[in-house]
């Protein structure tokens, strides 16, 4: 039998007698001719016999490259530093929570804005105030991982950058923005938060850690937004408030100078006319029944000492019926005793003193009636006057009262502005106090079981064993290549 190595050296041995067969017919073939250049990059013809060849006589080569890679594989897999990687779950709602009826914030219901308003936040998360938060909650500038003066030996402080030699805390920041890694699932609110160490618990404190920050910055963030909004406020408030006051001082200053003064919203100068002319209506029907009664007094009839006359009083219908009593008894003594008679004299005497009594009373109350009129008279023209003085005033004030009531406008204005200004700044100040943000975590972090990184040594063993055979089998067969051209370079020359 034939073993693999005799077969690729008779493979050879006949593919060089062939060479050199072909070589002598083409020699006699074109001697008469002029013989050709040859070049010297001719490239030969590689079957896979020679192939084989080729492998068969550098395997320890191929074995070496094997071992090596194999080496490496396990050297990375041994000294390099172990990555263990957490995942949390943050819900980044686009609605903040309405505490207030009337708050800075806007709800926005578009569906881009909202991507927008989350895209912002995710750009948050991964901020250098969450990181130095996160940094300084830990103490991780402290930490010889992160600000990498561990003094460990990895192929990453072979071919990375150096740590650098300043302040730990913004090593610490740039470490800690490597290991961190944010993405927003597709057609969520949901973010997904990857930290890394190379321990564990560590990896669930730092991402524990970050979820925290997180929450707190948005938070922050509003809450300082409420603090710009109140001191924007505040500062106008001042100027508000001076310029409301100034706007009352002057509406009290036009009063004075105009004697305007109200009561219940309408002038005391419309008011008192406004009462005058009651007083004056009232006078006039009391007037007017003075000389109702005057006139019914006068054209009262002669004979005022009857009982059917219009002029009746109390004490005149007394003396009335005193009289009717004594004409009747002087009646009755006339028919029956003389002229003469004493006691029809007295009585005479006395009816004649009754008669002067009941003159004398009327003429009392003809006096009294016209007295009456007379100031009813008074009165009314007294009112009539004071009237016109009313009317007057009122027409003065009126006037004034125009430019009162574009002062009152501007004051009222000015206030109710003031007053607006003074409720919203109360609003935002209280704003400032209340977290409305709704971003929860829904998955916290886990320690995994395993490190994601590197991975097993045995797997990097196999992994560098196959990588370092594959570039030992391209290294043997670019030898053999480079020989066979030059063997082949080497055979046009003899030819020539």
């Amino acid at each position: 039998m034939y073993t693999l190595r005799d077969l690729a050296a008779k493979a050879q041995t006949d593919a060089t007698n062939a060479a050199r067969g072909d070589d002598e017919r083409i020699r006699v073939e074109d001697e008469p001719r002029s013989r050709p250049a040859v070049s010297s990059l001719a490239f030969p013809q590689v079957d896979p016999a020679r192939v084989v060849s080729w492998l068969l006589d550098r395997w320890s080569w191929i074995l070496a490259a094997m071992l090596i890679g194999a080496l490496i594989g396990i050297g990375y897999g041994v000294t390099a530093t172990p990555r263990y990687v957490v995942y949390t779950d943050i819900l980044v709602p686009p609605s903040n929570l309405q505490v207030m009826p009337n708050d800075i914030y806007p709800q926005n219901q578009q569906s881009e804005s909202q991507l927008l308003d989350v895209g912002s936040k995710l750009l948050v998360l991964t901020s250098g105030n969450v990181l130095r938060r996160v940094v300084k909650e830990l103490d991780l500038e402290s930490d010889p991982e992160f600000t990498g003066k561990d003094g460990g030996f990895s192929f990453r402080s072979l071919f990375g950058a150096r740590p650098a030699s300043g302040d730990n805390t913004l090593a610490a920041m740039r470490s800690l923005s490597e290991r961190i890694s944010a993405q927003r699932q597709e057609r969520t609110f949901i973010i997904t938060v990857a930290v890394w160490t190379s321990d564990p618990e560590k990896s669930v404190r730092v991402a524990d850690a970050v979820a925290k920050a997180f929450e707190e910055e948005v938070a922050q963030s509003e809450a300082a937004d409420a603090g710009r909004a109140t001191s924007a406020l505040s500062r106008r408030l001042a100027e508000l408030k001076k310029e409301a006051t100034e706007a009352e001082e002057k509406v009290a200053a036009f009063k004075r100078a105009h004697g305007l003064q109200a009561s219940g919203g309408e002038l005391i100068s419309a008011q008192s006319m406004g009462q005058i002319n009651i007083r004056l209506i009232d006078a006039q029907a009391r007037l007017a029944e003075a000389q109702s009664r005057y006139q019914e007094l006068t054209a009262a009839s002669p004979n005022a000492i009857s009982p059917s006359s219009t002029l009746q009083s109390p004490t005149l219908t007394g003396l009335r019926t005193q009289y009717a009593t004594l004409k009747q008894r002087v009646d009755a003594m006339s028919m029956t005793y003389g002229p003469r008679y004493p006691g029809l004299v007295s009585a005479q005497s006395q009816l004649e003193g009754l008669q002067r009594e009941i003159a004398q009373e009327i003429a009392r109350m003809l006096r009294k009636a016209q007295v009456d009129v007379e100031q009813a008279a008074s009165v009314v023209d007294t009112l009539n006057r004071q009237a016109a003085r009313a009317r007057a005033s009122v027409s003065i004030d009126n006037d004034a009262e125009v430019q009162l009531s574009d002062l009152e406008r501007d004051r009222a204005a000015k206030v109710a502005i003031y007053q607006t200004f003074l409720t919203r700044a109360g609003e935002t100040a209280e704003r400032q106090q209340l977290d409305t943000t709704n971003i929860r975590v829904i998955s916290t972090a886990v320690p995994p079981l395993s490190r994601s990184w590197p991975p097993r040594t045995m797997l990097l063993a196999v992994g560098g064993a196959i990588v370092g055979s594959a570039i030992g089998i391209c290294l043997v067969l670019a030898l053999g290549l480079f020989g066979a051209i030059r063997e082949e370079q080497r055979l046009a020359l003899v030819r020539g």
